[in-house]
């Protein structure tokens, strides 16, 4: 009964998402995805909809795309469908999510980054440009930062340590990071990729 209720709203939350108020824009994109969320197309619609149009400024509701975006690829991989078939929902996922990387938020370009870096069947070629981020990342002056691109950068060795493998001389750079978290994520992630 409640979800008729809000249903009833979903014009006004559309509308909401060009609001020049950015946490308007962060809570309207996520109230459009619940209200969608037992709908696949319709989540579909929704991500296409603000991945081609460029209408969101709120690096938080770039951010709840992004990560939207790469749940989307994910379903489509799972039931077989790449962007090595010509998938249109994965490969227009993927340039909207390559696009992100070049976007000014920091907080927008690491989920992007880390969004890639989880998808299910790409080819190291279209890690490539993720990894490159991380490893920028990996000399932040914020801990945090650093931090991140190293987890995910971990994270990756996992499965991928050849395409870690060029992000080598970094890691190695941080075994002495005065934050210890860091630098066993470094030694580790070092030991996976050499």
């Amino acid at each position: 009964e409640c979800a008729a209720i809000v249903r009833r709203w979903i014009s006004e939350t559309q509308e909401a998402t060009s609001s020049p108020n950015e946490m308007v824009q962060f809570h309207a994109m996520q109230l459009l995805y619940q209200i969608k969320s037992h709908d696949r197309l319709g989540i579909s619609k929704l991500v296409q909809q603000f991945s081609t149009r460029n209408t969101l400024r709120s690096p938080l509701a770039l951010m709840l795309l992004v990560r939207y975006t790469a749940k989307l690829m994910n379903d489509e991989a799972a039931e077989g469908r790449t962007k090595a078939d010509g998938s249109p929902t994965v490969v227009q996922g993927y340039q909207f999510l390559e696009a992100s990387l070049r976007h000014k938020s920091e907080l927008v370009v690491y989920e992007a980054a880390r969004a890639i870096c989880s998808l299910d069947g790409l080819e190291p070629q279209d890690l490539s440009p993720a990894i490159s981020v991380l490893q920028l990342f990996l000399s932040s002056p914020k801990p945090a930062t650093r931090y991140a691109a190293m987890r995910t950068l971990a994270t990756v060795a996992n499965t991928q340590p050849r395409d870690v493998y060029k992000c080598n001389e970094d890691l190695e750079a941080l075994i002495g990071d005065s934050n210890r978290y860091i630098a066993t994520l470094a030694i580790t992630t070092l030991l996976k990729t050499g």
